[in-house]
């Protein structure tokens, strides 16, 4: 792929999917039934999506900008229409129209923090990371939002909440801790919605790699890892070794996600909020969703609520 002005290295299996200028893209989600890419610019806050076209490719007509009224990192789409999400301000449910119904504030007590990642596993309960909007270390959580609106802190002392995801059967859970460069793994109980002990899953050199953000899990149960300031997405092998390096033209990809026509598109969000001139003349299409062919195939998006 060539791109204006200055290069940066980018691989040949990866394409612009929609170009944008988000300031900060995260959380995308393939929608099956659509055939619909949901994602969220959580500082010019927005709900995104776009639609494929019977070739396979995406449909620049079907673009769909919402402005929503506060940042917010987390958008899934309900079983029973509209969408759940987690903002700055907590939970809520967001319905057709785009009217918004306050569900809870599970974190009224921490009032620097937001919501930043998230989405559902198998049983339509909706796991989602926060972080502090100061820097604060140890402020952020992972919560879990059952379907009757339960809500459950499954980890404190996160410094930022970020990329989570399953493997195939739901026996391993992967979530990612963005201030310590870190990616866990944890024994899942998909019945129960309970976790295991926590163990270290990668820990990459962030000075070279860049620091894991959002992440996907594919069907050989490999994690792919958005690296943030490191212009690219790794691909860890189950055992937490690198099997592959996806270079991307911007410096900050965000979060991943399978879809496309038969599941083995990679879509990848971007940012722009941060760079400078300098960074951005190199890499103009920050803040666009790429795809990339991965050569495999992964999970779409779950729904939130009884998916079964």
């Amino acid at each position: 792929m060539s791109i204006d002005g200055k290069k940066l290295a980018c691989d040949d299996c990866v394409t612009v999917a929609m170009a944008g200028s988000d300031e900060l893209g995260e959380g995308p989600h393939w929608s099956e039934a659509e055939q619909t890419l949901y994602w969220v610019d959580i500082v010019n806050p927005a709900l995104q999506s776009f639609a494929i076209g019977p070739s396979g490719d995406p449909d620049v007509t079907t673009l769909q900008r919402r402005s929503l009224t506060e940042q917010t990192g987390v958008v899934v789409p309900a079983c029973s229409g509209g969408f759940i999400a987690a903002s700055e301000s907590g939970i809520l449910t967001i319905n057709a129209d785009m009217s918004l119904n306050p569900i809870a504030e599970p974190e009224s007590d921490r009032p620097n923090n937001r919501f930043n990642d998230g989405k559902c596993d198998s049983h339509g309960r909706l796991w989602a990371s926060s972080l502090s909007m100061k820097g604060e270390k140890g402020q952020a959580s992972l919560w879990r939002i059952d379907p009757d609106h339960t809500i459950t802190r499954m980890l404190d002392d996160i410094d930022i909440g970020n990329g989570l995801g399953w493997n195939d059967d739901e026996s391993t859970f992967y979530f990612t801790d963005s201030g310590k460069a870190t990616i866990y793994r944890f024994d899942f109980n998909a019945d129960t919605g309970t976790l295991g002990e926590r163990q270290v899953f990668v820990a990459p050199d962030a000075s070279r790699d860049g620091v894991p953000d959002g992440l996907a899990v594919d069907d050989e149960g490999h994690v792919w890892s958005a690296q943030w300031d490191g212009a690219c997405v790794i691909r860890y092998a189950p055992d937490g070794s690198i099997d592959r390096i996806v270079r991307v033209p911007v410096h900050r990809p965000t979060s991943c996600a399978f879809g496309g026509k038969n599941g083995s598109t990679l879509f990848v969000t971007s940012a722009r909020v941060g760079l400078s001139d300098d960074q951005l003349a190199e890499a103009p299409l920050s803040g666009s969703v790429f795809a990339i062919e991965s050569g495999t195939t992964g999970k779409t998006g779950n729904l939130f609520g009884r998916n079964r």
